[in-house]
């Protein structure tokens, strides 16, 4: 079977049909290419023999149009081409251009029926379309830019000449998905259809009554939308526009820069010339680091955990009919929330049926913020949430997971009376973020039923679920818990029991940094600023500040204390004496708590606090590069996430990428933790991780398994 079939009909309409033999969705890769060449070709020597009235372009595969460009095929591509190499490149760009430009100038109508994703090339082919209809709720868009790329087919010269250059701009630098409701509203496509049938009949009978349409840009009065690049009412957008990039970006993300640019540059000239600025634009950003970066973690690793890789093979896929949750507080009600949204029955159990309807009114206000959560819908979701202070409540569970305090006592002893009234199936998890779940298990009498998930606050919003195994947890036990975070809609990472599991050690060496440099008597304006510098979407002393420093100064005394208990000696640090004194001198606690690190004035903006100089740079800040500052920040949790795998913490790449990313706001234009390692390259990222070394100590070293990779060529796969 061809990728692309065409079928002559008796009343001159052409089907063309994308069905990429081999794959469940079709894409813009090779294969394409030559299929497309030859469809083209084929489909002007059918109309240059007469009789051909139209072409109506739709899938052969079911609920799936067109899924866009070949990543995979792309990742191969060498970052660094001779000029001769990018040469090709750039012409095979324009010949693929080519080919969706002669398809809306064929002289026939041409009129598209979108069955499922219409997304990156896929919407680029539709755009080349003179009529798009589509059944309700696909989604519709270019969303290159959220993979560090842009529409490279005629994406950004289409969208900017249909629905002018602010909508386009916020279009597609955002990488937006609309759903075809929103998409006809926003006119991307003509009209939606019940089912692929009637769509299909409503097309060809639009193709016979408008034999002779154009596009609206090969039209000779065509006016842009909004006007052009020069009218007035565009001024302010092209001259504040590309400082408002930078200064959202910090420069770190080129696939916004170059969309902004591309709409202007193409905007200013005649159609096929745009068509050159695009590719030239497309081009620079393919072989941008940022775009391997982010095309290798949000797409192929991004989709290796979305089919399950992390999940114990051989055990069948459950699903949870009824959930527990002890403790009423923010994190428990908001897993019962987003519980309940997605279907599921929950128990939201606390020590007193006051607090436990304390806890769904939570959810009731979480609903009542959520524009997309009708009135009627908030009445089905909040019928699914049981308040109650009794035990008992919880016997026909399929899991409990329990949110209360970080405190080993109070979690063995709800283990013991969950465990008191429940099946033996049921599964038991602990919502910690560093306690280790193989001494947390102790208190079960069925450890192989015991697990860590560790979701982000607030819960019914952070994307990510950490699950631990500890050292008895079963592959059934793992598989189930997987099974539930994406019932849930979250994406699940699979790590190993240890201190501070992964996302917590991690994000933990990110802080313990800052504080270091603090005590160190580094400016802590240049330390927030490194951070934001980099790509962080905020400080680390302010991260502190949310967090509670009292809540990390009690987590510190209990690693002291088990440290003690191993008969250890706790060695303190310069983090541990900022803390320390922060906490216990300063009084100093936490946003929620006066202040911590910044003030946070009712009337005004957050500010630092005036007394941090005093308190640790008392004759004055120390001068050390801004790039050290910045390179502490960025290499610290890489390098603690080298030490996670070598200790076998963390065994997946992906997870370790993508639970940077999602769950402790790791820099996304990195592609994560392992990848920002691959990106500077292995052996560079080393070298400069043993001159930090030298310079700041240990924390810098880098681990057996970087040296070795280093030495062998290896990267982080």
């Amino acid at each position: 079977m061809s990728y692309i079939s065409l079928n002559k009909n008796d009343d001159g309409i052409v089907d063309l049909i994308f069905d990429q033999e081999g794959q469940s969705v079709n894409t813009m890769g090779s294969e394409y290419e030559a299929a497309m060449e030859q469809a083209i070709a084929d489909l002007q020597a059918m109309i240059a023999d007469g009789g051909v009235t139209g072409v109506y372009v739709k899938s052969g595969k079911p609920g799936q149009f067109f899924a866009g460009g070949d990543i995979k095929e792309m990742l191969t591509m060498d970052l660094n081409p001779d000029i001769e190499r990018k040469t090709e490149m750039y012409n095979a760009l324009m010949d693929g251009k080519a080919k969706l430009r002669t398809l809306e100038t064929l002289g026939v109508p041409v009129a598209v029926g979108i069955n499922g994703p219409a997304l990156g090339g896929g919407f680029e082919i539709a755009l080349s379309c003179h009529y798009r209809i589509a059944l309700p709720g696909v989604a519709i868009g270019l969303p290159e830019a959220q993979i560090g790329l842009m529409p490279g087919a005629g994406g950004v010269v289409r969208m900017t000449r249909l629905v002018g250059l602010q909508e386009a701009i916020a279009l597609i630098s955002q990488g937006k998905r609309l759903k075809a409701e929103k998409a006809l509203e926003k006119g991307l496509i003509h009209a939606m259809a019940d089912s692929e049938e009637a769509m299909e009949t409503a097309a060809k009978q639009w193709l016979r009554d408008n034999p002779e349409t154009v596009q609206p840009w090969d039209q000779a009065d065509y006016q842009m939308p909004g006007g052009g690049p020069e009218d007035d009412a565009n001024q302010g957008l092209s001259f504040f526009g590309p400082s408002n990039v930078m200064a959202q970006t910090k420069g770190l993300m080129p696939a916004q820069q170059a969309i902004f640019a591309c709409v202007f540059d193409s905007a200013r000239v005649d159609f096929d010339t745009a068509q050159k600025i695009e590719g030239r634009y497309f081009l620079s950003l393919l072989l941008d680091q940022t775009a391997r970066n982010m095309m290798t973690a949000f797409f192929v690793q991004m989709e290796a955990l979305n089919r399950g890789a992390s999940r114990p093979a051989g055990v069948a896929r459950r699903t949870v009919n009824k959930l527990g949750l002890l403790g009423a507080g923010q994190m428990g009600a908001g897993i019962a929330t987003v519980a309940a949204q997605k279907g599921i029955d929950v128990v939201l159990k606390d020590i007193s049926q006051e607090n436990a309807d304390k806890g769904k009114q939570y959810a009731v206000k979480s609903y009542e913020k959520n524009r997309r959560v009708s009135e009627e819908q908030a009445r089905e979701y909040l019928a699914r949430i049981k308040p109650s202070a009794d035990y008992a409540d919880l016997a026909d569970c399929d899991v409990v997971i329990e949110a209360v305090f970080e405190d080993r006592q109070v979690k063995a002893s709800v283990t013991r009376d969950t465990e008191a009234v429940a099946a033996d199936s049921l599964v038991f998890a602990s919502n910690t973020s560093a306690l280790p779940i193989t001494e947390l298990a102790e208190a079960s009498s069925r450890p192989a039923n015991f697990i860590g998930m560790h979701f982000f606050s607030p819960a019914e919003k952070m994307p990510l679920v950490e699950i631990i195994r500890g050292a008895d947890t079963s592959d059934e036990t793992t598989a189930l818990a997987f099974d539930l975070a994406q019932q849930l809609g979250k994406t699940p990472i699979v790590v190993n029991d240890g201190p501070g599991f992964f996302t917590t050690r991690v994000i933990g060496q990110f802080i313990s940094q800052s504080s270091e440099m603090l005590y160190e008597g580094v400016n802590p304006v240049l330390i927030e600023s490194a951070a934001r510098d980099n790509g962080s979407p905020i400080g680390p002393l302010a991260i502190m500040d949310e967090m509670s420093l009292a809540m990390a100064y009690k987590n510190g005394q209990q690693a002291k204390a088990d440290v003690e208990a191993r008969g250890e000696t706790w060695e303190p640090n310069g983090a541990s004496i900022i803390l320390d004194r922060m906490v216990n001198e300063f009084k100093r606690c936490g946003k929620n708590e006066g202040g911590g690190y910044f003030d946070y004035p009712e009337d005004g903006e957050k500010h630092m606090w005036p007394g941090l100089k005093d308190a640790f740079a008392p004759n004055g800040y120390i001068d050390i590069p801004y790039e050290d500052i910045k390179d502490r920040l960025m290499m610290s949790p890489s390098l603690e996430a080298a030490r996670a795998m070598e200790e076998g913490i963390i065994n997946s790449v992906p997870d370790g990428n993508i639970g940077s990313i999602m769950g402790i706001g790791f820099p996304p234009h990195t592609g994560g933790v392992f990848q920002a390692i691959n990106a500077r390259g292995v052996a560079a990222f080393t070298a400069r991780a043993e001159e930090l070394a030298e310079r700041y100590g240990e924390a810098f070293q880098p681990p057996q398994l970087l040296k070795d990779m280093a030495a062998k060529g290896e990267t982080f796969a």
